[in-house]
């Protein structure tokens, strides 16, 4: 062997001046650089998480503005499509997983009911969410289609309490605040919820929506039909509460169906159909009795505006619509059948003596000190909940004498028709 072979290294990769401790360092920085890669690569992992997230429910906010909307022009132009059944309601969902309202009735009356979005009965395409779930939807008692409620208004009461994801109530366009209308977009499957493949239906799950319901629906086991259930927003990513919602509160059904051109009219038009049922009562004193109790002053007889059954308003349509807004409605009658009342016409330098007054209260004063209130039975029967100025004291003690706007005026469909309106029985 050559003296050059014999002075090598052992390693022709290694210098013959290695030292262990220098090969410790090319260790460490080698297992360095490979945790710095690795690194690299799960940030890049969950910057595309991240951003798949985010585009998820980007898909998922949008699918749930364009239900709301639907909803909305469903219960705008629910006269059109239900020739006289009036305006305000929304359709029960969709209970067989195929994209329409039920045939029938969902539940009773007074319950409310839960589903699937009835997307086809809402004229939209196949909505779904970023997850590519259809969304859910619930209905309150109060608005939907089938039984209708007894009565359906502007004060109609809301039914679902809302949370955001850090628990704190969420506004409701409602003065209870509560929603009458609640839109889910489930988001991927929580620990426990089972879907299943898509069958027959267009939706993941089964042909029952209550059937499906827990796998879809996060607080689905604390409904309550004929309660008050809370529903939460739900948070990307969350374990426990991933479903994002959307909602509408009675506000926002009449605040849109107040930007009719022929709203005012449809109210007028109630107004003058009880007004025409009316005027002949009056010479009937067991009817105006009935309906009617005595003033302090002993002038005025002052009451609620009858049903329609006992007014004779024969027309389903016309009696549907009377009694929806008859709890607006007050009527003061001269007691001893005199033109005793004298009214004020608030928008032209005009009065009138009447035998009689139809008084309309509007619709709520929503801030300010005269902020008015008609959530509750003891509220429902404060006049000052209703009428505004002096009227509300001229009715309570009888004093024949009112101010107001002839009919239902309204100037900005932005703002709240508030006006009381007074029409005169001569």
């Amino acid at each position: 062997m050559s003296a050059s072979r014999r002075g090598a290294s052992p390693c022709p990769y290694l210098s013959p001046h290695f030292h262990p401790r220098a090969r410790g360092h090319g260790l460490i920085a080698a297992l360095a650089l490979a945790l710095l890669m690795g690194a690299g690569g799960l940030l890049a992992q969950g910057e595309l998480d991240g951003r798949f997230r985010a585009q998820a429910q980007a898909r998922s906010v949008a699918a749930l503005a364009h239900a709301r909307e639907a909803l909305l022009g469903y219960a705008v132009s629910y006269g059109e499509s239900h020739a006289g059944e009036g305006y305000g309601y929304l359709p029960c969902p969709d209970a067989g997983n195929n994209g329409s309202t039920s045939l029938g009735a969902c539940g009773a009356r007074g319950l409310a009911a839960v589903g699937r979005l009835p997307w086809r009965t809402l004229a939209l395409p196949d909505l779904h969410d970023g997850w590519g779930e259809c969304l859910w939807y619930a209905v309150a008692s109060s608005v939907k289609h089938n039984p209708k409620a007894l009565a359906l208004n502007w004060d109609s009461p809301g039914q679902f309490a809302l949370r955001g994801d850090d628990g704190r109530p969420l506004r409701t366009a409602s003065a209870d605040g509560l929603a009458v209308a609640v839109i889910f977009a489930p988001g991927p499957p929580l620990d426990g919820q089972h879907r299943g493949s898509r069958g027959s239906g267009p939706c993941s799950g089964g042909e029952s929506a209550i059937n499906d319901l827990d796998a879809f629906v996060d607080v689905s086991e604390s409904i309550a039909l004929a309660g008050v259930p809370a529903f939460q927003q739900g948070r990307i990513g969350s374990t426990v509460h991933n479903d994002l919602i959307a909602w509408l509160g009675i506000d926002d059904l009449f605040d849109a169906l107040r930007r009719r051109s022929d709203f005012a009219a449809y109210l007028n038009h109630i107004g003058e159909r009880a007004l025409d049922h009316l005027s002949p009562r009056l010479t009937d004193a067991d009817f105006i009795a009935a309906h009617t109790q005595e003033t302090p002053g002993g002038v005025l007889l002052t009451g609620e505006l009858p049903p329609a059954a006992a007014l004779a308003i024969a027309d389903p349509a016309a009696a549907a619509a009377h009694d929806n807004w008859r709890d607006q409605f007050r009527i003061a009658v001269c007691a001893d059948a005199s033109a005793c009342v004298q009214f004020i016409d608030s928008t032209a330098p005009d009065s009138a003596s009447c035998r009689a007054v139809l008084l309309f209260g509007g619709e709520r004063i929503r801030n300010g000190t005269e902020q008015q209130h008609r959530n509750t039975p003891a509220q429902r029967a404060d006049i000052t909940q209703y009428l505004e100025g002096d009227n509300p004291r001229h009715f309570v003690l009888g004093i024949p004498e009112f101010h107001g706007a002839p009919v239902v005026d309204i100037g900005d469909p932005s703002h709240p028709a508030t006006q009381d309106v007074i029409r005169c029985l001569s």
